[in-house]
């Protein structure tokens, strides 16, 4: 199970490299640029993509494209996920410093109270 989600986790960028960017610029071209021109201009007739040509490629694209989409909205819900998780974190560390202040400020004024008490038995002393 560990290798399938290396590999899984290879995917997007994969699909991202310049070899897959230029595979999806090749197969536009070939299925749509090339296969307009061809119906227009007669002397690339012979040169038509054919139509089992055409349906395989363009099956090809439509598997990368949903491949595309599937892995769009999983990378969204994966950040969704982190970002809540790293909110909950935030929040949790967030009352606990709260509490370390309020402890702190309990602590000074305890401190300034038993000074004000040295203070007042040292001046009454006097």
């Amino acid at each position: 199970m560990k290798k399938v989600n290396q590999f899984l986790e290879q995917i997007p960028a994969l699909l991202s490299s310049k070899i897959s960017i230029f595979i999806y610029l090749f197969l536009f071209f070939y299925l749509i640029v090339f296969a307009v021109l061809t119906m227009w201009i007669p002397l690339l007739k012979n040169v038509q993509p054919s139509a089992n040509v055409q349906l395989i490629l363009g099956n090809y694209t439509n598997v990368l494209s949903a491949l595309g989409a599937s892995l769009a909205a999983g990378s969204g819900t994966l950040i969704h996920h982190s970002l809540s998780t790293l909110h909950k974190k935030h929040d949790k560390m967030h009352d606990e410093l709260q509490k370390a202040i309020a402890g702190l400020h309990d602590k000074i004024d305890r401190l300034e109270e038993e000074n004000k008490k040295l203070n007042d038995k040292s001046n009454f002393i006097k």
